[in-house]
């Protein structure tokens, strides 16, 4: 199955770096995605309680799990306990392959877990897969919604 609408993806990260890299693999593997970035976790939350207020939620979210400030778990726990958010899928994007982080945020409600790779290459394959699963193959809540 193939959507035809554009989806939009809310993306924490803290290094400036990594959200430039993301941009770029998005906009080289899948540009139909619409993104909004987000430095921390404070931040990102504030940006979905606006979305709150003009119903426009992004249908997906991509995560870094440390940051300063409220950091992943902390996010995806306020995310999962409030029922204005709870609906919107998570991906943790990160450089730990800890297995107490990967345990931690599934049991917070996150939808995926994934370890950033050490190459653009790399992140260019998790975007495809990303794409392929999240934007292609899954229909995903507010995904039928003309955004603004």
């Amino acid at each position: 199955m193939s959507h035809t609408l554009p989806i939009h993806i809310y993306i924490a990260d803290d290094d400036a770096d990594d959200r430039l890299l993301i941009r770029d693999a998005f906009l080289e593997s899948a540009h139909q995605a619409r993104l909004t970035f987000y430095e921390d976790g404070e931040t990102i939350l504030q940006g979905l309680s606006d979305a709150l207020a003009t119903r426009t939620l992004p249908q997906l979210i991509l995560l870094d799990l440390n940051m300063p400030g409220k950091d992943g778990r902390q996010v995806i726990s306020e995310l999962k306990a409030d029922i204005a958010f709870r609906h919107i899928p998570i991906v943790v994007l990160t450089t730990s392959g800890a297995d107490e982080d990967i345990e931690s945020c599934y049991s917070l409600g996150a939808s995926s877990y994934i370890v950033k790779p050490v190459s653009y290459d790399g992140l260019l394959d998790i975007v495809r897969s990303l794409k392929h699963y999240w934007m292609e193959t899954t229909v995903l809540p507010g995904k039928n919604k003309h955004y603004v």
